[in-house]
C-alpha cells in the first residue's frame, strides 16, 4: 500500500488518486473526466462485486478547470465532515463534481462511484490505548479437545493480519496463501500476534471448527483497503465458509457504508459475517487512569460492523456488564447486535520477548513503544477489545450450529432475525462439546 498516496483524517482514510465504479458508468465518468484531462488508469476488475478500480492521473490539475466555489459547495453539502484544518481534497472535488454534474442533467441520476478506502485493524486505533491495551503474559491452558464426530466441521474465515504458527494451533487452521503465515522476527511487536489471538478466541467457543486465514492487513501498517477486503470476501466463496470474522474497521466522513464493502457484504449472503464493533466507546469513568479514550466519535459507524448485512459485536466488561469503557453503548452504536466479553479474554499468543505497538492513525505506520514484556514459551496472553468480542460470539454461534446439527446461517437467523419485540436471548450453558458457557447476549 503506497501510503504516500493516502488521505488522512481524523475520522476517514482513503487513497487519494483511486476510484472505485460501476462497469455501467464508467463510459459517462470517463467522459467527463476526459474533457478535465484527468486519465483513468485501469488497475483490477471483479466479476463478482461489479466493480472496476481506477487510477486517476493529473486529478489535481484537473480539479483546477474546476468553478472555485466548488470548495465551498462541498463544505456546505458535508457539514460536520471537515474538522478544523481539513480542506477538500482534489479527489472530493472530483466526486462531488461528477455526481453534482449527472444529478442536474439525468434528473437527479449519480454514477456509482466512490474511494477506495483504508481500513484499520480495530486494535491498531488509539481506541484503547496505554497499557490497558496491551496483552499480558498468561499461564498456560489448553485448548477444548474437538469432538470425534465424522460430520462437516464449520469453516470460520479470519479477516486479519497473518497468522503466527503457534504449536498449540497446529491442525486447526488452513491458509488461503503463503503470506498467511506471520514472518517470525527476533524484534517482534504485539499486533503481529492480533491474529493468532482472535482464532484461539473463536476456538476455545467452537473447538470443532475449522479455520480459514486471510491474511488481508498490512502486518507492518495494521492497514488495508476497502477494495482487497472486498475482493478478498468475494474470493472466500470458493472456500465453503460458513463464517467470516472481522476483527478490522474504518469510520466515513458521510456515515454511508463504502461501495466496494456493501457489494462484498451482499454478494457473500449465504457467509455469516461477525465483526467488531469498535472500540471507539468513550467511557473516561469507567476506563483506568492511565488508559487513553478514543479520539473518534462513539457514534460514528463503523464499517464493516454497521452494515445491515453483518453481525456487529459490543464489548462486555470483566464484570460482564456492557459496555466496557471502550465499547460504545447501544444508544450511541444502534447498530450493534449482541454482546461478548471483551475484557481481559485469554488466548494464545507470541513468545519470547515482545514490545507493545500502537498505529499512529494519522500518519498510518505502527509505531514500537517504550513498553515490552516477556511472554514464555510457547506464548499465551490477556487482551481486550471488541476485536476479541467478535471472535467469542462468532465462535460461540458457530459451536452451536455444529452441536445442533443445523447451519451457522440457521442460527444466525434464529439469534437475529426474529420478530421486533422479542427479548434479548442469553445462552448460559455449555453446549454437549464441553466448551465454556456460551453467554452472547442478543440485543432487539
Amino acid at each position: 500500500m503506497a501510503d504516500d498516496k493516502v488521505v488522512r483524517r481524523r475520522i476517514e482514510a482513503f487513497f487519494s488518486d483511486q476510484i472505485v465504479i460501476d462497469p455501467k458508468d464508467v463510459r459517462q465518468v470517463g467522459q467527463e473526466l476526459d474533457a478535465l484531462d484527468i486519465k483513468m488508469v485501469p488497475l483490477q476488475s471483479s466479476l463478482r462485486l461489479g466493480l472496476h478500480l481506477y487510477q486517476l492521473g493529473d486529478l489535481a490539475e484537473g480539479v483546477r478547470l474546476l468553478d472555485p466555489g466548488l470548495v465551498e459547495r462541498v463544505k456546505r453539502a458535508a457539514v460536520g465532515t471537515y474538522m478544523e484544518g481539513e480542506e477538500p481534497s482534489a479527489l472530493d472535488l472530483a466526486l462531488f463534481y461528477l455526481r453534482e454534474k449527472s444529478a442536474a442533467e439525468h434528473a437527479g441520476y449519480r454514477p456509482v462511484i466512490a474511494k477506495n478506502r483504508v481500513y484499520e485493524n480495530i486494535e491498531g486505533s488509539p481506541y484503547s490505548g496505554g497499557s490497558v491495551g496491551d496483552p499480558r503474559p498468561a499461564p498456560a491452558f489448553t485448548l477444548p479437545a474437538r469432538s470425534h464426530s465424522s460430520r462437516r466441521r464449520p469453516r470460520i474465515g479470519i479477516m486479519d493480519t497473518p497468522i503466527h504458527a503457534h504449536p498449540r494451533f497446529a491442525g486447526r487452521y488452513v491458509t488461503d496463501s503463503d503470506d498467511a503465515l506471520l514472518e517470525e522476527r527476533q524484534d517482534r511487536v504485539s499486533f503481529s500476534g492480533h491474529a493468532i489471538f482472535v482464532a484461539s478466541v473463536a476456538a476455545q467457543q467452537a473447538p470443532d471448527a475449522e479455520f480459514v486465514i486471510y491474511p488481508v492487513l498490512n502486518p507492518d501498517r495494521l492497514t488495508t483497503s476497502s477494495w482487497r477486503l472486498a475482493t478478498t470476501m468475494a474470493g472466500a466463496m470458493d472456500d465453503d465458509l460458513d463464517m467470516m470474522i472481522m476483527a478490522l474497521g474504518g469510520a466515513t466522513a458521510d456515515g454511508r457504508e463504502p461501495l466496494a464493502l456493501a457489494r462484498a457484504c451482499e454478494r457473500t449472503s449465504g457467509i455469516v459475517k461477525v465483526a467488531a464493533l469498535g472500540n471507539n466507546g468513550r467511557n473516561e469513568a469507567g476506563a483506568p487512569e492511565d488508559v487513553q479514550v478514543s479520539e473518534l466519535p462513539p457514534n460514528i459507524p463503523m464499517w464493516p460492523a454497521a452494515s445491515s448485512t453483518v453481525i456487529a459485536v459490543g464489548a462486555r466488561n470483566a464484570d460482564d456488564v456492557f459496555p466496557a469503557y471502550f465499547s460504545p453503548t447501544q444508544e450511541q452504536a444502534p447498530w450493534v447486535d449482541c454482546t461478548a466479553p471483551g475484557q481481559n479474554l485469554r488466548g494464545l499468543f507470541l513468545s519470547g520477548h515482545v514490545w507493545m505497538a500502537e498505529l499512529n492513525v494519522l500518519e498510518g505506520v505502527v509505531e514500537r513503544t517504550d513498553r515490552s514484556d516477556y511472554f514464555p514459551s510457547p506464548g499465551y496472553a490477556t487482551w481486550s477489545g471488541s476485536s476479541f468480542s467478535a471472535a467469542y460470539a462468532g465462535g460461540a454461534m458457530a459451536q452451536r450450529a455444529y452441536t445442533q446439527g443445523i447451519s451457522v446461517q440457521e442460527v444466525a437467523d434464529r439469534l437475529f432475525r426474529e420478530e421486533p419485540g422479542s427479548t434479548p436471548t442469553t445462552y448460559d450453558h455449555a453446549p454437549s462439546a464441553g466448551i465454556d458457557g456460551i453467554d452472547v447476549i442478543r440485543f432487539q
